[in-house]
């Protein structure tokens, strides 16, 4: 490209020529717009401090594999190895006018080693494999730690159940008292699905943790590269086969945010329960000092607001999950969208792991009331079901007779404003023989029964329902799912860091070669 340059000389204006080196990519390194640069590069390189060291870490392994291949000199491996190892945890200053951390780290090595040096980096690949690699090494260490975020969460909801395994509470369906419950089996129901999304985690991570490197911008290269050997000094479990695919894709970020999402899910119908259980209607539990917020006007309040910031966040990060999807909706190819997609990906995971630590927190802490818990369920009628089984399993009735006796019993207490105190043999008696044409096939005592919460609960022993004995085996099933998934998390990650740990070792052995 040749470009006109006006100069003054002696006070005249000369027209010189000049040929810029290089193409649009060289001619564009430092030049990008200042409003682009403040409004858009800047932002996001302070966003992606962290990410800087998984690039160094693929950009070794990429050279390592170069200089064992001879695809170019060892003694230029040897440079660009000792210049990256050289700057160990430290992170060098960035240049957000520069683009990106690639661009970046090119500028570096340039200084520390020239460019002649630095000028064998890019062989063979791209910043397309490039970014994959990276992203997929640090999206992997971000979802473990909200792995492990999410097993103590989980820990702390058994524990809480544990402890609350015979304490009788009523369950909700559409805010209205449903059945008589245990505060233990409900927790426990809780737990469960947080540690699914451990397993989902370990599962994805299982299946994106292949070598994407090599894919170079889509197609592949022709130099005599090892897939194979970046893949092991990367910690990879193998190969990323199709190379369109490695550097196209975004399944893996869109099912990493979607765990996110689950469990913050999770988290928000945990906080949703918390806020009703403290309020001054319910009076179930309540929450420490230091996880309150109090009113600048009214001075009785105890306001949950933690929990409701939980509860706002998870559902701030499902908006930003559907932005994620449709920048991932381009055309089959690596695409700018996708790059940007990737810091919300990210801040999904980050957002989900920081909710989970607080509802640790508050659920570790919160302070139940027993007394109020069991006598709120005497003002309503939570045990019909259980009088209707009752007269079906005892008395001989088929369930829909037996369901329109108490039916039509509660519903006329309802009326007068009565509650399940009025519930009388002497009434459902009367409904029995009106309806069915024959006296209640229960006696009193049989009646009382089914009217006494504990013997409701305690009656419901098929598996996986709320009996206690079911609900601790249902903890110790939890428990032993936890002691594996923690197992795998640990199995993983060792292997990672033993992978890190030869990538160094094999980067200062060839950086000394020189």
């Amino acid at each position: 490209m040749t470009t006109n340059i006006l100069t003054l000389r002696n006070g005249v204006i000369i027209v010189e020529n000049s040929k810029n080196k290089g193409g649009f990519f060289e001619q564009t390194q430092g030049k990008i717009n200042p409003v682009v640069v403040k409004y858009y590069y800047a932002p996001r390189m302070a966003k992606s401090d962290g990410s800087f060291d998984y690039l160094v870490t693929v950009m070794e392994a990429h050279v390592i594999m170069l200089g064992e291949q001879g695809i170019i000199p060892r003694e230029a491996a040897s440079k660009l190895l000792r210049v990256m190892e050289g700057w160990g945890n430290t992170q060098p200053e960035l240049d957000p006018s520069l683009e990106d951390l690639y661009i970046n780290l090119e500028h570096l090595i340039s200084k520390e080693a020239g460019e002649d040096i630095c000028s064998y980096l890019p062989a063979a690949r791209s910043r397309n494999d490039v970014e994959a690699a990276m992203w997929r090494m640090e999206l992997r260490d971000r979802l473990f730690i909200l792995a492990q975020a999410l097993l103590d969460m989980s820990s702390v909801l058994r524990r809480r159940a544990e402890e609350t395994i015979d304490w009788i509470f009523p369950g909700y369906t559409y805010h209205q008292q449903a059945m008589p419950v245990t505060m233990g089996f409900h927790l426990l129901g809780l737990s469960a699905p947080l540690l699914r999304d451990v397993k989902r985690i370990v599962e994805c991570v299982d299946r994106f943790n292949l070598n994407p490197l090599g894919a170079a911008a889509m197609s592949g290269t022709e130099y005599p590269i090892s897939r194979e050997r970046t893949g092991e000094l990367l910690g990879f479990d193998g190969v990323w086969e199709h190379t369109a695919d490695a550097v196209s894709s975004a399944d893996y970020m869109l099912e990493a945010s979607n765990i996110a999402v689950m469990s913050l899910n999770t988290l928000a119908r945990l906080a949703e329960d918390i806020i009703f259980w403290c309020t001054n209607e319910a009076g179930f539990a309540d929450l420490s000092d230091d996880l309150i917020d109090s009113s600048s006007i009214m001075p009785q309040k105890r306001n949950p607001v933690i929990c409701a910031t939980v509860r706002s966040q998870a559902r701030l990060v499902a908006g930003r999950y559907a932005g994620i999807c449709d920048a991932c909706s381009v055309q089959f190819q690596a695409s700018r969208d996708m790059t940007a997609a990737w810091e919300d990906v990210l801040e999904c995971v980050r957002t989900a792991e920081g909710m989970c630590r607080i509802s640790e927190e508050y659920t570790r802490s919160l302070r139940f009331n027993q007394k109020r818990m069991e006598g709120v369920l005497a003002r309503n009628f939570s045990n019909a079901t259980e009088l209707a089984d009752s007269l079906v399993r005892q008395g001989g009735l088929s369930f829909r007779q037996a369901h329109r006796v108490v039916g039509g019993a509660v519903s006329e207490l309802f009326e007068r404003g009565l509650g399940q105190d009025s519930l009388t043999w002497e009434l459902l008696d009367a409904y029995c023989r009106d309806i069915n044409g024959m006296g209640l096939p229960l006696t009193p005592e049989q009646v009382e029964q089914a009217k006494d919460f504990r013997i409701c609960v305690e009656r419901r022993n098929c598996r996986g329902a709320t009996a206690p004995e079911e609900t601790a085996r249902m903890l110790q099933l939890q428990q032993k799912d936890a002691d594996a998934l923690s197992e795998l998390l640990c199995q993983r990650q060792t292997k990672w860091k033993q992978s890190n740990s030869k990538l160094h070792m094999r980067a200062k052995e060839l950086a000394l070669e020189a």
